[in-house]
């Protein structure tokens, strides 16, 4: 157990370094908090693991490794980061096993590989049990070669031209936030937008990043007669970011779907909130968060996933932190989805690798469902993305730009959209199975 809590930590704490922008208190506890599922994979390893042969073993430690990172991922505290499937976004013949199993596939895949490279390893000096090992391994072998061609194969195929094309722009304004959002702060952020959205007026849809908009965009029928003016001036619908107000007079953190020259069409409150970022848990508990950048005030959650219908195709919007839950895409996508958008403000990242780590999601939630991905970031890392994960076109950290690309809002459904986390409680399964095989085991007798 020392040696797992010891791995975790580390692990989580190198990958999480960027969390120690607000302090070393939140960097620990939050490495900590994550190592302790590394502690329980570890425990429930040993524990059934010990009762079972070496292909026991070898089947059990990667359905558990992917049971705990879907454990990882529920409830209020749920965090994906870590995950090692999310390692591979760049490896794009193998990625394209999300579209069938999700992320937990291709997390399923690695545990496999490592779990029977272990196999071997234990196995020196034991010509049988080497014999077996080896056997495991060209299984493994197999199986990554297999998912690695036929991966290639579906990058190789064009993909489909039907659904309704779409010319698409993303915004990336770079405006700095950390400074008071006053009067002269608001012009800016008007004219730095407007100025780009009426460069890019040869799209059909713009897409801005999160929380863009200062004040309540909800409630403020002058800001929603600019952006409605400002839409038909460039003849174009605009997905745009900002807050809103709940019948309780909540804050929302928002997106408006905006139509040339009719106003709102539609909105989506984020539903997935960020921990201690947008609301605080038991806060009159904690008075101590008051000196870490902890927000003031809570954000409320909004009533329900909801798609935006532009009249021709309808969007699913994702804000900055549910993009990285693969059931939130995929519930958009299910329930009609045709192109799938995703608003975050990342600034806060500054320059670390927080914000390929956050735009690494993106290209899963692309494969996993088949659609077309348009990625604002207010400061960067914003890109466009296409059914098989390609990037298209992508703007760097920190500076400004346009992105266009032709993209299609698409309707045929992936395996996975329609199925969902099969693989996950196969894995659940699997392991319970395994782990009445080892109940059912004489201790004390030997395996080989």
């Amino acid at each position: 157990m020392i040696c797992a809590a010891a791995f975790g930590f580390g692990f989580f704490a190198s990958l999480l370094c960027w969390i120690g922008i607000f302090g070393r208190l939140p960097w620990a506890a939050l490495s900590v908090f994550q190592c302790l599922f590394m502690i329980a994979f570890v425990a429930a390893a040993k524990l059934i693991g010990s009762r079972l042969g070496p292909w026991g073993r070898f089947a059990l430690l990667p359905a558990l490794w992917v049971a705990f990172e879907w454990i990882r991922s529920l409830g209020m505290f749920g965090f994906t980061w870590g995950d090692l499937g999310y390692s591979q976004y760049k490896v794009l013949p193998i990625v394209q096993l999300a579209s069938f199993t999700g992320v937990w596939g291709v997390s399923f895949l690695i545990a496999m590989s490592n779990s029977a490279l272990a196999s071997l390893a234990a196995a020196r000096g034991n010509p049988r049990q080497r014999t077996a090992a080896c056997a495991r391994v060209l299984l493994v072998g197999l199986a990554v070669l297999s998912v690695g061609v036929l991966g290639y194969a579906s990058l190789k195929r064009p993909l489909d031209r039907t659904g309704r094309p779409i010319r698409a722009a993303v915004i990336q304004g770079n405006i700095n936030q950390d400074v008071e959002q006053d009067v002269a702060y608001y012009e800016r952020t008007w004219h730095t937008y407007r100025t780009m959205t009426l460069a890019a007026r040869n799209a059909d849809l713009i897409v801005w990043p999160e929380t863009v908009i200062p004040g309540y965009v909800g409630r403020d029928p002058y800001t929603q007669r600019e952006l409605s003016d400002l839409a038909a001036a460039a003849g174009v619908h605009l997905l745009v970011g900002g807050s809103d107000e709940n019948d309780a007079g909540g804050e929302l953190n928002a997106a408006f779907l905006v139509g040339p020259g009719s106003g709102i069409l539609g909105r989506y409150a984020k539903v997935r909130l960020v921990p201690f970022g947008e609301f605080v848990p038991l806060r009159r508990y904690m008075p101590f968060l008051r000196y870490y950048r902890v927000t003031p005030m809570d954000v409320s959650p909004g009533p329900g996933y909801n798609l935006l219908d532009t009249g021709s195709y309808r969007l699913g919007a994702a804000i900055c932190f549910e993009s990285i839950f693969p059931d939130i895409s995929r519930r958009l996508t299910a329930s009609g989805a045709e192109l799938l958008c995703v608003m975050t403000n990342d600034a806060w990242f500054q320059r670390t690798s927080a914000a390929e780590q956050h735009m690494s999601k993106s290209v899963f939630r692309a494969v996993e469902n088949r659609r077309y991905v348009l990625r604002a970031a207010a400061t960067g890392i914003s890109c466009i993305i296409d059914p098989h994960g390609r990037i298209l076109t992508r703007a760097g950290a920190f500076r400004r730009a346009v992105l266009h690309a032709d993209v299609r809002a698409r309707t045929a459904k992936s395996f996975y959209t329609t199925h969902g986390d099969w693989l996950v409680y196969a894995c659940f399964a699997l392991v319970g199975l395994l782990t009445m095989v080892a109940i059912a085991q004489n201790p004390g007798r030997k395996k080989t």
